[in-house]
């Protein structure tokens, strides 16, 4: 949900007319020392890659007002056909009320010299839109037909940043949301094509003093000085093709990259979140009547937080509407997303920090990051917006609502670990919700059968679970039209047989929240043990028989990948506990019993055991996802112990049947 993104791009007025501005020309005179076109044309050949990326740099110029053009300049290589067809457009996204792309050249280069500059055609069309309707567009660069062997040289202008509109004016075109400062987060390496070389290069104001770091490198650098002006300079070469991997967290976690920032501290950066907010919270008449009426006649501090959580997530639907100046950091007003029902993160909370006050909490909007983390340097490295309800010890009780419809928490078990800054008069610091325990996102599974005929077997099965377990069950049945309920207990039997039939399916009301969501099933399938030798043979079914709903156990999907490079970023940790038992109406012996053997390692581990008593065998399970985070180094013992884990349906227990 980005719903806050600001990323700064650059901020200066250029010249009209098609005159190069001055900051043009100070990125092409540093280019006149550096390796030619055609040499760098001839040393770019990746094996197996249709377009390689031969050269890529970023020359970033920042003003006193933290105002900054970018000059960005791509040298690719096409390799293939299918290569040239990928680059047949080239895209660029546009803000039109927040920042300008130019085109500054488009040139077609040959390794045995020479290039040509050409004049494609350029069309400004608006972005593909869902549940954010923010009026962004797209130039698209329609260019001619391209042959393997053949560079494409492209430099572009970017002055601007994406959704951050406070206070521009016709003397500062694009102001910078905090007046004064600049802050980024470069990544290395996340082309889709291989790159020989990533360059970026930033000049700044002497007198502007910067935080910075370099993470998951090593990157080279370099500084340099004059009088006036601070140029630093880093640089990675031979960076393989950006391939997103299952499950993995958002690349700025993996892949190498700079934070910097020239704002003093996060109490800082909250303060200024504070200011520039802290008008949009007065309730209207409406909203204390609402709020009256919510929590009339509750007395627990937490018991009214969690109704105004619920009513909030559940009655302002998430769509983004462009509403002027208040799409950046500026949150729209409660008494406007009160009236309009609609919003986006940040409106989301303001609505929810509104009602709070309302109700007698202090209350303040927050920043934080989910899907990734944040660096220390104080860098707008946040997508997403929550609330802070300040408690008597000086701590705070974080909720989001955006998070929270149709869940029994009003922070969800799926943002555990996450980063956060919350915006206060005094100005807070860079925070972090407590890690979960796995014991918190119990899923347990118990089943039950027996024959019903001779070749019939009648299954009674029972799933729930507790924090985000809860949540995607309760919305797996919550979200569901009415009249398509009962075809989510097919689930429970596709995996057991085509013929497979669910007979019974009942579920518990997910729009109760002081109890948690189960589901009930019962299933006839065709009975799939057989007999060696006269002896019966018999395998457990649970894991065949448990369903698969969308972010339950997504992990068991993983698969072995010698070569993955980036971590595994699971929606929460978990324990998931099987019990499974088959009732048989004649005795039973045991000739043959599988040992318990338990697998534990750093990031998974689990324990079974299979029992057998006259007319009963009983099977158990318990599997452990202590940590979300599963770094490259760990993902082969995962993926071994998960496999492992799913392996145990193929256990049998050999068994004579008496009379």
């Amino acid at each position: 949900m980005r719903c806050i993104r600001g990323r700064v791009w650059a901020t200066v007025r250029g010249i009209p007319g098609g005159l190069m501005t001055l900051q043009s020309l100070l990125f092409f005179l540093s280019m006149m020392s550096a390796p030619s076109v055609q040499s760098r044309l001839a040393a770019a050949d990746v094996p197996g890659a249709d377009v390689v990326i031969a050269h890529h740099e970023v020359h970033t110029t920042v003003a006193a007002t933290g105002a900054s053009t970018v000059m960005e300049k791509k040298l690719y290589k096409i390799q293939t056909p299918k290569g040239a067809a990928q680059l047949s457009t080239l895209r660029f996204d546009v803000d039109p009320n927040t920042n300008a792309v130019d085109i500054v050249s488009v040139s077609l280069c040959w390794s045995s010299g020479g290039c040509r500059t050409i004049q494609p055609e350029v069309a400004m069309v608006p972005q593909p839109a869902g549940w954010i309707l923010w009026r962004f567009f797209m130039k698209i660069v329609s260019l001619p037909a391209l042959e393997p062997g053949m560079g494409l040289e492209v430099t572009t202008r970017k002055r601007g940043f994406m959704i951050a509109y406070l206070g521009a004016d016709e003397e500062q075109e694009f102001v910078p949301p905090m007046k004064g400062h600049f802050y980024d987060q470069i990544l290395f390496g996340e082309d889709p094509y291989p790159v020989l070389e990533q360059e970026y290069i930033l000049v700044m104001p002497a007198a502007m003093r910067l935080h910075v770091r370099e993470y998951n490198g090593p990157i080279a650098s370099s500084s340099s000085y004059t009088s006036t002006t601070t140029t630093r300079r880093w640089v990675m070469r031979d960076l393989p093709a950006f391939e997103h991997e299952p499950m993995m967290p958002f690349p700025s976690d993996s892949l190498p990259k700079i934070v910097l920032a020239t704002v003093p501290d996060w109490q800082a950066k909250s303060r200024w979140f504070h200011e520039v907010n802290e008008k949009q919270f007065e309730p209207t008449p409406e909203i204390r009547a609402k709020v009256s009426e919510l929590v009339r006649g509750i007395t627990a501090r937490d018991q009214k937080l969690a109704i105004l959580t619920r009513w909030v997530a559940n009655n302002i639907r998430y769509r983004g509407f462009s509403m002027g100046k208040s799409e950046g950091y500026l949150l729209h007003a409660g008494s406007q997303v009160f009236e309009e029902r609609a919003g986006v993160c940040k409106d989301i909370a303001s609505m929810l920090v509104t009602m709070a006050r309302a109700a007698g909490f202090t209350a303040y909007p927050a920043m934080t990051m989910a899907g990734a983390r944040v660096e220390d340097e104080p860098a707008d490295q946040f997508n997403h917006s929550v609330v802070a309800v300040k408690n008597d010890d000086g701590t705070f009780t974080m909720l989001d609502p955006t998070w929270a419809p149709l869940d029994r928490y009003v922070w969800s078990w799926a943002e555990r670990e996450q980063h956060y800054v919350v915006g206060t008069p005094q100005g807070g610091v860079l925070e972090r919700i407590p890690a979960s325990m796995p014991a918190d996102n119990l899923l347990r599974f118990v089943m039950s059968s027996k024959y019903k005929d001779e070749k019939t077997l009648l299954l009674k099965s029972k799933l729930e679970g507790r924090g985000y377990s809860d949540t995607v069950l309760r919305r797996a049945i919550g979200y569901a039209p009415v009249a398509e309920r009962d075809l989510l207990g097919a689930e429970f039997g596709r995996k057991l047989s085509p013929q497979a039939r669910v007979t019974r399916f009942t579920w518990t009301d997910p729009w109760k929240f002081d109890a948690f969501v189960a589901f009930s099933a019962e299933v006839e399938t065709p009975a799939p043990y057989y007999r060696v030798d006269g002896d019966f043979v018999w395998s457990p079914l649970a894991l065949r028989a448990l369903p698969e709903f969308d972010r339950l156990l997504p992990w068991l999907l993983l698969r072995p990948n010698p070569a993955r490079r980036h971590p595994v970023l699971l929606r929460s940790n978990m324990i998931l506990e099987l019990e499974e038992t088959f009732e048989s109406a004649k005795p039973l012996t045991v000739r043959s019993l599988p040992e318990s053997q338990p697998v534990r390692t750093s990031v998974a581990g689990f324990t079974w055991k299979v029992t057998v008593e006259p007319r009963r065998i009983r099977f158990t399970a318990r599997l452990e996802l202590p940590s979300r985070r599963v770094s490259a180094a760990q993902y082969a013992s995962f993926v071994d112990t998960i496999a492992a884990f799913a392996r145990l349906d193929r256990l049998s227990v050999r068994l004579e049947v008496g009379k």
